[in-house]
């Protein structure tokens, strides 16, 4: 699954689709410490066209949030389709992972 990037100024943004399994997983977390390495100060990640989410990728993500947050840097998931949000929802982790739409 190719993982498509847009950036805009210090934020970039990673769009995910279909299944967001073991292996995506592994792609997420490759793609978030490359970033980590640049000048991005806050990453989106797009999950508005994913179709699952596994339990390997809710823990990047959680980690990483955090470890970005303690840097004063930002990761958040910008959208999320039905299924990552009831996923999100189910494990406690959407409040603190979904970007707040203001």
């Amino acid at each position: 699954m190719p993982i498509k990037k847009q950036t805009n100024g210090d934020t970039t943004e990673l769009f995910f689709s279909g299944r967001v399994d073991g292996a995506a997983a592994n792609d997420l977390e490759v793609e978030i410490l490359n970033l980590t390495r640049t000048d991005a100060k806050t990453i989106l990640i797009n999950f508005a066209e994913a179709d699952f989410l596994c339990s390997a990728a809710i823990r990047v993500l959680l980690q990483h949030h955090r470890q970005l947050k303690n840097q004063q840097k930002t990761l958040l998931i910008s959208r999320a389709s039905p299924e990552v949000n009831s996923s999100l929802q189910m494990t406690g982790f959407r409040d603190l992972l979904v970007e707040k739409i203001q």
